[in-house]
């Protein structure tokens, strides 16, 4: 059974398309591989922004995934740290891997880009992490990394909204039916998220929220916390 959920305020769509299963990582690739395996036949961008270059990468690396199993665990989940760039991307390639297509695009408006463990990142600036996976795990609470959300759409989503969305599907998706609890500290920006991740852990969702949002991921043994790095 598939749930479709669409939520409309005047700033926010919210897709959710999930799965009865919780555990969806059975046959699953590690991402390190995917990205040089998926070979994108032709990449045509005409003064694109990175926002529509990204997205155009995401949505296809689905169809181009021929590596991963079960369905919803194929293509690659990309985040981009910041946004309303003005440069543009035109790029006109043949059968380049899809992290060759994800550098091009990085480099052509000053972007670097990170592999991590359950997404590709771009930022301005990232620090210098160890080898792979290069993200520092994010703090788990419970069992909170065996819920899996098979895909986490935002746009436009407040903190607000997206934790109250992972604090009601935690509770769909946990094994045990529990979910987990999430506080979101008052103070700090009331920044807009926009993310397309795809067979995800909740801690990981929950970092890449907290990251795009200015706030900070922590636990205090009870319930996942998020505290503005800057308060206004």
């Amino acid at each position: 059974m598939h749930m479709s959920v669409l939520i409309k305020s005047a700033l926010l769509i919210l897709l959710i398309h999930s799965t009865d299963s919780a555990q969806a990582t059975d046959g699953a690739v590690a991402l390190e591989e995917k990205v040089q395996k998926i070979i994108f036949p032709v990449v045509q961008f005409k003064d694109a922004t990175i926002e529509q270059a990204l997205e155009y990468i995401r949505v296809k690396s689905r169809d181009l995934d021929t590596i991963s199993q079960p369905p919803v665990t194929k293509g690659v989940s990309i985040v981009l740290r910041g946004g309303g760039l003005t440069d543009t991307i035109s790029l006109d390639l043949r059968d380049a891997p899809l992290i060759d297509v994800v550098r091009y695009c990085a480099e052509r408006v000053g972007l670097q880009y990170r592999v991590e463990t359950h997404a590709v990142v771009l930022a301005a600036s990232l620090e210098e992490k160890p080898a792979p996976p290069a993200a520092t795990p994010p703090p788990v609470l419970g069992n909170a990394d065996q819920i899996i959300f098979p895909t986490v759409q935002f746009r436009d989503a407040s903190l607000a909204e997206a934790a109250e969305y992972f604090r009601v599907k935690s509770r769909d998706l946990d094994p045990e039916k529990k979910g987990v609890n999430i506080i979101v500290k008052p103070g700090g920006a009331a920044a807009k998220i926009s993310l397309d991740l795809r067979n995800i852990p909740l801690p990981y969702a929950l970092s890449y929220a907290a990251d795009l949002s200015g706030h900070q991921l922590s636990t205090d043994g009870q319930s996942y916390l998020l505290t503005p790095a800057k308060a206004d």
